[in-house]
């Protein structure tokens, strides 16, 4: 199969499309990555336009995925969804899913979809649309033989319901706001306990790279994961402020019971990588 994977790729693997690119090329698809904003930078939106149309129409593809790809024009969509099958991919929380993203749901042959009510909206626009967990990057999302440094840590943007836990809690939380790539695993290694928030909108894929470099997951919870974790074994849910102050007493007090659930989560979470991920997007190319 040969794929066309219009995305944004870097050297940092600061975005997700190059571990995905990757991915697919490790399992043995030839694929052509197209940088549509590095493009868009050097010669702007109608000439990248232009130009992705014209290879669209010169060379052939079996497959042809849109990673969110915002700004880009609706006619490329329509133009390679006449020639092949096209997948639009759409990583982000509901907040995200405005009108833009959702007529270009409507103009590929189907969607893959990483949070449940996203998914739940695409179906009422595009029949063929699927959910697909994003998961994390099996590269650098791994264990760390590192000394433990924290008790616990939380890695991401403050905001929300977010200040307020981090404020009241009777417990110092290492807030880390720049962890990404191998530093992110790294955080996650020196930390006795890893610290998830979640929106209204659902769940990040910080779960997935915690739960993937062997941390000790304390989250509140979030649509869906009783389909994939098991709480108390894989990772532990917390409730309210309270709760959440009583459950980081208890781990921080019993390291032998947070290790346990830690290598169970670690376990679990491995279904979850990049290449499941190609593995899935392809797949439902072939149920179309």
């Amino acid at each position: 199969m040969k794929i066309l994977f219009v995305g944004v790729f870097d050297t940092t693997r600061h975005s997700t499309n190059t571990s995905q690119i990757l991915a697919f090329k490790q399992i043995g698809y030839e694929v052509v990555g197209y940088n549509y904003r590095l493009r868009a930078s050097q010669i702007g939106n109608k000439q990248r336009d232009k130009e992705l149309i014209q290879i669209l129409e010169d060379r052939h593809f079996d497959l042809v995925v849109f990673s969110k790809c915002n700004v880009l024009g609706f006619e490329v969509f329509r133009k390679a969804t006449a020639k092949t099958k096209t997948c639009f991919w759409f990583m982000d929380a509901k907040c995200n899913y405005d009108q833009e993203m959702r007529d270009k749901t409507s103009l590929v042959t189907y969607g893959c979809f990483d949070k449940k009510n996203v998914l739940e909206e695409a179906l009422k626009i595009n029949k063929n649309s699927f959910y697909v967990c994003e998961g994390y990057d099996q590269a650098v999302d791994k264990r760390q033989n590192v000394e433990k440094e924290y008790d616990v840590t939380f890695i991401g943007s403050i905001y929300g319901n977010r200040i307020d836990y981090t404020k009241n809690s009777k417990y110092k939380i290492n807030v880390v706001g720049d962890a990404y790539g191998p530093s992110h695993a790294l955080t996650v290694g020196k930390s006795r306990i890893n610290l998830n928030f979640c929106t209204s909108d659902g769940a990040s894929d910080r779960i997935y790279k915690i739960m993937a470099a062997g941390g000790f997951l304390l989250t509140d919870d979030w649509p869906g994961r009783k389909e994939q974790f098991v709480d108390g074994e894989d990772c532990v849910i917390f409730k309210n402020q309270e709760d959440l102050d009583r459950k980081i007493k208890f781990y921080l007090e019993n390291p032998e019971i947070r290790e346990r659930i830690a290598k169970t989560g670690h376990k679990s979470v491995s279904k979850f990588n990049r290449m499941q991920w190609a593995k899935k997007i392809v797949e439902y190319s072939s149920e179309v």
